[in-house]
């Protein structure tokens, strides 16, 4: 089984190979990062057979392309991961998103991250919003975790994401296949 990302990557937990397409999961159409709202872009939810392992969702500003918003530092984007069973998430975060957050964060803020990573649970919300300004933010069932300036660890995760193929051009398949239900 493919590694279950922990929603630390704003494309990479829904956009890992496996997914299929969310039309029966209830997401919110909106999503507010900081004074913006965000519409829902693309869903998914990521199954083996039938176990549900978490949905995810990705939000961008209304009429704002999904593909190009995730890579320009200036317009505003989120990721939201729902936990839907525990029973496939690994006790710690797998290597490459590991040390792809060590490469960006602070000591403290690594910490923290995978201390909030070790005690997820099913019903769990992962929020990774970015907003040009202030910086990512990580939350947990809208509990602070994390934070960071600039748009580098985005980046840095969307290039782990995309393992050796250019981010842009997954990001378009993928994004694609995994409209929201309206």
């Amino acid at each position: 089984m493919k590694e279950v990302a922990f929603g630390i990557s704003l494309a990479a937990a829904m956009m890992a190979c496996g997914f299929v397409p969310a039309r029966a999961l209830s997401v919110p159409a909106m999503l507010q990062v900081g004074a913006q709202s965000l519409a829902a872009a693309s869903c998914a939810t990521r199954d083996t057979l039938w176990i549900h392992h978490y949905a995810a969702v990705l939000y961008v500003a209304p009429r704002a392309a999904p593909v190009a918003a995730l890579e320009d530092p200036g317009q505003p984007k989120a990721l939201q991961v729902r936990i839907l069973n525990r029973m496939f998430l690994p006790r710690e975060m797998p290597r490459r998103w590991r040390a792809t957050v060590e490469s960006e964060l602070d000591a403290p803020s690594i910490g923290a991250v995978r201390a909030a990573w070790r005690s997820l649970g099913a019903g769990d919300r992962i929020t990774l919003a970015y907003a040009p300004g202030p910086g990512v933010s990580l939350e947990v069932n809208d509990r602070l975790v994390a934070a960071a300036p600039g748009h580098a660890l985005v980046d840095a995760l969307l290039r782990t994401w995309a393992d050796d193929e250019p981010v842009r051009e997954r990001a378009r398949r993928i994004i694609g296949s995994h409209p929201c239900a309206r």
